[in-house]
């Protein structure tokens, strides 16, 4: 078998393709750290190694379809690039989001440090249903529900809220209640001073 110009255009763009792949859908399920574009690029490469290593038996498999039908062979290699680079990424991802190692090299009372970028990241990258009281830097309060439809802004530059709903007091009884015409409230970056999360009972 020779590998011709196009070939190696071919292999070069599927070997580097997984690796942005992977690092993106990583990214998507962990709050990533900013990092330099060389850094970035050398941590696609490292993931495009550890799919090529994953995926090379079935590239062995399919390896006399290059012989006998080219248009299959590069059609099978990429389907199974792709497949392997999304299920490469989803187990990484769910180990570092589950924190798998931490906890198994806890046991054995080793201190690791923490790769989440900041607390802002590690509470909202949890995605944990919870009231919150938001003072914020002029001394007002709103207090609200942050759920699945509410959003938390994971740009370093962009600490943004969007809470999906907020509560006000009823004049009434002197107790926190749900505000019906309320469809969310918008916090902007800076004006937030400090953010309490509440259970449940704590609206009273």
């Amino acid at each position: 078998m020779t590998i011709g110009s196009l070939d190696v255009v071919f292999y070069t763009a599927v070997f580097l393709l997984p690796g942005f792949i992977i690092k993106s859908i990583i990214d998507v399920l962990n709050p990533p750290k900013k990092r330099s574009d060389s850094v970035f690029f050398l941590s696609c490469l490292a993931y495009s190694l550890v799919n090529c290593a994953v995926c090379s038996w079935a590239y062995i498999l399919i390896q006399p379809l290059l012989e006998d039908n080219v248009v299959v062979y590069w059609i099978v290699f990429l389907g199974i690039t792709l497949l392997g680079a999304i299920i490469v990424s989803i187990i990484i991802g769910l180990i570092k989001q589950k924190r798998v190692i931490y906890k198994i090299v806890g046991k054995r009372q080793i201190k690791l440090i923490d790769p989440t970028p900041t607390a802002w990241d590690y509470w909202f990258s949890k995605q944990n249903p919870s009231l919150v009281f938001i003072t914020l830097m002029d001394g007002s309060q709103i207090r609200g529900w942050y759920g699945g439809n509410s959003f938390a802004s994971s740009e370093h530059e962009e600490r943004d809220l969007f809470i999906e709903k907020v509560y006000r007091k009823a004049t009434e009884s002197d107790q926190w209640e749900e505000d019906p015409g309320n469809n969310g409230i918008y916090i902007s970056k800076g004006t937030i001073k400090l953010i309490e999360f509440k259970s449940q009972k704590g609206i009273q």
